[in-house]
């Protein structure tokens, strides 16, 4: 064989790996934009780009892509239907890359509803001639989301029936300082925290703090949806806040939040570890070292391996720990990462989580 013969063969062999993507947004320069980028790495190739929500249903029956990046303002129907008629009939990976603006909380719960994987910002990705992380991870994150498998159908953040959650007018595990709940999420993580503390009445003696990885312009979004949908209280960590019972406290973005000995929460601004800031080692670690058995970790749905070896150290020093499972996982990289640790005390859906959160709680 020729060299010549060898090069053809190589692109041959590319083209036909390659993550076959389907860009749909009405504004022409957003498609432009996704074109160029996905252009710089030869393992995407881009199969459509299309500017009406009817159009784009059409065609991604028609060429059945292996991603989708889903604007959610388009002519026609909206990004929201045009994710929810694709997934009933092609269960495709779909991201929704749109403007940071504006109700968030809406947009968050109805896109993860519809049954998109992500949602990312679009403004930030102009900004990718200059500052070359922001192509390197939007494009790490487009081909960690190619690989998923999707269900067809609705999405996973479906309304559940409402099970009843065995509580008196006692504080639940009243009587001894709060257990300290960590908890870590990357991809998927919005809709499975909501069905974890929706297990998890207002009046329990635990407190929990959140690390969640999430585009910028997004968190605030996040803590307002899950403050309405959940009994217990959530919001924004700040620079002192005390480890309340019942009180959800969430990482702003891009700061680390960590759990003092006093009973409070630092936040800094250090250097992202592994590329997270916020960072779940950073958190787990402070749990373990200041909290130990009165200590709790979780890691959730989420790409990479964040927070594997700080839930290791809390294990370690007697606290209980959680592992989503992979059935029920969007992303199973940061379970599988602890699990492989042998980090996990248990490997449970999110369903199990709250009841046994409870379960460590009462005793």
């Amino acid at each position: 064989m020729t060299s010549d013969q060898q090069i053809e063969k190589s692109d041959l062999q590319e083209a036909v790996d390659a993550i076959r993507v389907l860009i749909v947004d009405d504004v022409k320069s957003a498609r432009d934009l996704l074109e160029e980028i996905l252009a710089t790495d030869p393992r995407f190739r881009v199969v459509g780009a299309v500017e009406d929500g009817l159009e784009a249903v059409t065609v991604a029956l028609e060429l059945r892509p292996d991603l989708i990046t889903m604007d959610i303002r388009l002519p026609g129907i909206d990004g929201f239907e045009a994710v929810e008629r694709i997934l009933l009939r092609h269960p495709v990976p779909i991201v929704m890359i749109t403007a940071s603006m504006g109700n968030q909380e809406e947009k968050l719960f109805r896109a993860f509803n519809a049954g998109a994987l992500d949602v990312l910002d679009k403004q930030e990705l102009y900004l990718w001639r200059t500052r070359p992380e922001i192509r390197n991870g939007f494009l790490r994150r487009l081909r960690t989301l190619a690989s998923t498998s999707v269900m067809r159908g609705v999405g996973r953040v479906t309304p559940e029936p409402e099970v009843p959650v065995p509580i008196d007018h006692r504080q639940i595990g009243a009587g001894e300082p709060p257990l300290v709940i960590a908890i870590a999420a990357s991809t998927g993580g919005p809709g499975v925290l909501m069905r974890l503390f929706r297990r998890i009445p207002s009046r329990v003696n635990g407190a929990f703090v959140v690390v969640q990885h999430m585009s910028k312009g997004f968190l605030g979004g996040l803590v307002r949806w899950l403050d309405e949908e959940v009994e217990m209280e959530v919001r924004k960590a700040q620079e002192g806040d005390l480890l309340e019972p019942g009180v959800v406290l969430v990482a702003p973005g891009d700061y680390h939040l960590m759990v003092t000995g006093s009973g409070t929460v630092h936040l800094n601004s250090s250097l992202p570890i592994n590329g997270h800031r916020p960072s779940a080692e950073l958190l787990f670690e402070s749990v373990a070292n200041h909290y130990g058995k009165r200590g709790a970790g979780i890691i959730l749905t989420g790409m990479g391996t964040d927070g594997a070896e700080g839930l290791k150290s809390l294990r370690a020093c007697g606290g209980h720990t959680i592992a989503q499972d992979e059935h029920t996982s969007i992303i199973f990289g940061m379970p599988r990462a602890a699990i492989e640790l042998d980090a996990a005390e248990a490997i449970l859906p999110p369903e199990e989580i709250g009841p046994q959160i409870m379960k460590w709680i009462s005793e």
